[in-house]
């Protein structure tokens, strides 16, 4: 398995683009809860299938492209698992850090320091 090393200023690129894609205020719309501890929130895949079809369609640099739907998915995560206890998020309450975070967990990914300009 091969580690794709990503610049924390490349990951910010890429989850300014994906935020962007995403409305101001973000409401899940009536909620499932699962045995399983799942949750359906019909409103929020609304919102969130053109964005993934954005995503997998647009033209990105390559190394853009290598990551995108990754982080895609993983801001699409963070903000259902927000709303399973909220009726509303404000897309500016998202927390980069948390993301980086959350993204360098990942077996895949390794985030680093930008490059020094």
């Amino acid at each position: 398995m091969s580690v794709t090393v990503v610049p924390r200023d490349l990951l910010r690129e890429a989850y300014d683009l994906v935020l962007a894609q995403w409305p101001d205020v973000i409401e899940p719309g009536e909620k499932t809860f699962h045995l399983d501890n799942g949750c359906n929130m019909r409103r929020l895949n609304e919102v969130h299938d053109p964005i993934e079809d954005w995503a997998v369609k647009a033209d990105f640099r390559s190394e853009i492209c290598e990551i995108i739907g990754s982080v895609e998915h993983y801001v699409f995560t963070s903000i259902h698992n927000a709303l399973r206890n909220l009726n509303s998020l404000q897309k500016r309450d998202l927390d980069f850090d948390a993301f980086v975070s959350r993204f360098d967990g990942h077996p895949n990914f390794k985030v680093t320091p930008s490059a020094a300009n």
